[in-house]
């Protein structure tokens, strides 16, 4: 089909906008006008005849009616707001509100419907984003963190108040020594038969009982004083909380931690729960490194308490506390983390 030129179309256009036609109407209009001249070019026409018909056909009477139809059929597809708000002020936002109003309930509505969607489908994205725990993905942390433990004071025993034995009646009595005159002293007499009758000879005269016999029995037979008088039984072996030299595990932390990781299970209970945390073991180790009464003081159920305290006394011996260089008992508190990774 043969093309119109631009001077031709422009020819066209500015007899429509001359017989003012409708501004809304002219490209309609136009577009038709020019197919019907590509035809008649086709026929062979010439374009000066195709233009003077178009003149007849479209004069200045149908393009009026034209624009005047084309106005009532606006007026018809005018909305309730065009007609409410006309000749009125429609900037001050009343009618940019009322016209908006079906647009805004449709995007409300669809935001709410996925809103709605993305509740209902949010536990099944969750699942699909973290599946349940597989036992590759269990992971053992253990921490050794030291414990402050406080002496305990030991009570003073009562003081011991000892018997003292009774002094015998004694009379001065020396040996007799053999000195020149001038050296002589009368004191040192040696006492008369009749005074030795009732006391026993000394080296000084004391006023004491008279005729006791003191008998003194074997050494190894005499219990000590101080345990006969107060009558204490001989002292367990003390458990201390605090010590100068703390026990510590065979190898240490880091051996105690591969020892954990080695031995210690995640209970099925725990991992199907989802639950973690940390499980304080307490247990003394003995003056010879043998770990004794273990028992959990704080944990977080579902297994975790029991699997934490078979672990700790399965234990090999460790290197006991000192308390001024001497191996004793020290109680220690161990805590064991459960973490699913």
């Amino acid at each position: 089909m043969k093309r119109l030129q631009e001077n031709r179309i422009d020819q066209i256009s500015k007899y429509l906008q001359a017989h003012k036609l409708d501004p809304e109407l002219l490209p309609e209009i136009l577009d038709h006008l020019a197919c019907e001249a590509e035809e008649s070019l086709w026929d062979g026409k010439p374009f000066e005849q195709i233009y003077r018909d178009m003149v007849k056909t479209a004069d200045a009477q149908t393009l009026l009616n034209l624009s005047v139809d084309h106005q009532n059929l606006l007026a018809m597809e005018k909305s309730l707001n065009d007609i409410v708000f006309e000749n009125r002020n429609k900037s001050y936002g009343a009618y940019d509100l009322r016209k908006g109003y079906g647009q805004t309930v449709q995007r409300s509505v669809v935001m709410g419907v996925a809103f709605f969607l993305l509740l209902v489908m949010l536990p099944q994205l969750y699942a699909r984003l973290k599946p349940d725990p597989k036992p590759d993905d269990i992971a053992y942390i253990v921490e050794a963190n030291p414990v402050d433990i406080k002496m305990e004071e030991l009570p003073k025993p009562p003081p011991v108040e000892e018997e003292i034995a009774p002094a015998p009646k004694t009379v001065k009595s020396l040996t007799p020594e053999v000195l020149p005159d001038e050296l002589v002293e009368i004191e040192n007499l040696p006492p008369a038969i009749d005074e030795l009758e009732n006391a026993q000879p000394s080296t000084e005269t004391v006023d004491g009982i008279a005729n006791l016999d003191v008998i003194v029995p074997p050494v190894e037979n005499v219990p000590s004083a101080k345990s006969e008088a107060t009558g204490v039984e001989p002292k367990k072996e003390e458990t201390f909380t605090a010590v100068e030299q703390s026990p510590q595990y065979e190898g240490g932390t880091e051996a105690m931690a591969a020892f954990l990781r080695k031995n210690l299970k995640y209970p099925r209970p725990a991992s199907q729960a989802g639950i973690q945390g940390k499980v304080y073991v307490q247990f003394v180790v003995g003056s010879d490194g043998k770990v004794e009464n273990a028992a959990a003081i704080k944990g977080i159920g579902f297994g975790c308490d029991e699997e934490a305290v078979r672990v700790v006394k399965m234990m090999k011996d460790w290197m006991p506390g000192k308390q001024a260089g001497i191996p004793v008992r020290v109680k220690f508190t161990l805590p064991i983390a459960f973490q699913l990774d």
